[in-house]
């Protein structure tokens, strides 16, 4: 449960300005590594659920129903495009605050979206082309791809929504 304290209206919206970061260690596949994933804001999954296969229903007051069992079949790469992070200092900081957090604690952290950098940001300030990227998380091993979804799902709370559809389907 939380603190109990009740939102203003101004402190409700400032939520949209955090990011709940989970840290994804490859081992887990075989693979050697840590990376870090935030969750999905509403504007990032309607921009993944968009697709030729892609399911939705909108509501005349642009709400959005997506069916997450028929995603188009690049939104794990899109999801990997939008949700896989670093901190300003390439880590450092998210390391340090996984760290510090006690065993048994949630699998996440919150942290300001501010301070937050994609990898596909970083990769582009890099010189790499759009295209370049899409090919190469697109070739990435389906278990790392897997875990990177499963880890978003989780903290976005899309895995609810998805065992939901599963049930009623």
């Amino acid at each position: 449960m939380s603190d109990q304290v009740t939102l203003s209206a101004v402190d409700f919206l400032n939520l949209a300005e955090q990011r709940r970061v989970a840290r994804i260690d490859l081992a887990e596949v075989g693979y050697k590594g840590v990376v870090y994933v935030c969750d999905l804001s509403t504007a990032k999954q309607q921009k993944i659920a968009v697709g030729p296969k892609g399911k939705t229903r909108v509501y005349a007051d642009k709400s959005m129903d997506v069916d997450l069992g028929s995603l188009p079949k690049d939104a794990p790469m899109k999801m990997m495009i939008e949700c896989l992070v670093t901190d300003k200092e390439n880590g450092r900081l998210l390391d340090a605050a996984f760290a510090a957090l006690e065993d048994g604690s949630e699998p996440y952290i919150v942290w300001p979206e501010n301070d937050l950098v994609t990898l596909y940001n970083q990769l582009r300030a890099d010189g790499l082309k759009h295209n370049d990227i899409e090919a190469k998380l697109g070739s990435m091993a389906n278990a790392v791809t897997n875990l990177i979804v499963k880890a978003v799902r989780e903290i976005s709370g899309t895995a609810e929504e998805a065992a939901e559809a599963e049930k009623k389907g």
